[in-house]
């Protein structure tokens, strides 16, 4: 005897089903930008590899890349936006020339929020004294001022906005 199911109910399963997919791409996606903005893996490789494969909408994302060599510049617009200490930012980028006077970071967010909490949830400490070389106003703990390791950064743009990014030293 065999059972026969309605269409419907299997067109719900196979939308359920995609859904689902589409759901832990997303998730995917987020996971490894949220881990290249704090200096994870390969962070502008991530996001450039991204901007290679092109857009995925059904992963909830958005990618280009346009330049070429030293003004290569990677953007990932996000569906659903990243979360980071009660901060959301709708795009990554990557590029291979900073783009901002107080802000190093090579590949980096905009993030709306507190970036007081922000702070606090890295565990970031103010760079003293801030230079025109340093790679942002609030920094990861670095081992050694000799060495420049990828470098969790941040720099308030205002009281409700912030950049935050992985940067390290121009050929480090």
């Amino acid at each position: 005897m065999r059972t026969r199911f309605p269409l419907a109910h299997v067109l719900a399963v196979i939308a359920i089903a995609c859904t689902f997919q589409a759901y832990a791409g997303e998730q995917d996606i987020h996971r490894v930008l949220s881990n290249a903005l704090v200096c994870k893996g390969n962070p502008a490789e991530a996001v450039y590899r991204l901007a290679q494969r092109g857009s995925d909408f059904e992963s909830g994302y958005a990618a280009h890349g346009f330049g070429d060599g030293t003004s290569y510049k990677a953007v990932v617009i996000l569906r659903k936006p990243l979360r980071l200490a009660g901060a959301t930012a709708a795009a990554v980028i990557s590029e291979t020339e900073n783009s901002h006077v107080d802000f190093a970071a090579f590949t980096y967010a905009y993030f709306e929020g507190d970036y007081r909490d922000a702070i606090k949830t890295l565990k970031l400490l103010a760079t003293k004294p801030f230079t025109d070389t340093s790679l942002g106003r609030f920094v990861s703990e670095q081992p050694s001022p000799s060495r420049c390791p990828p470098t969790v950064t941040l720099t308030p743009v205002d009281e409700k906005h912030f950049l935050l990014g992985c940067g390290w030293c121009n050929g480090g």
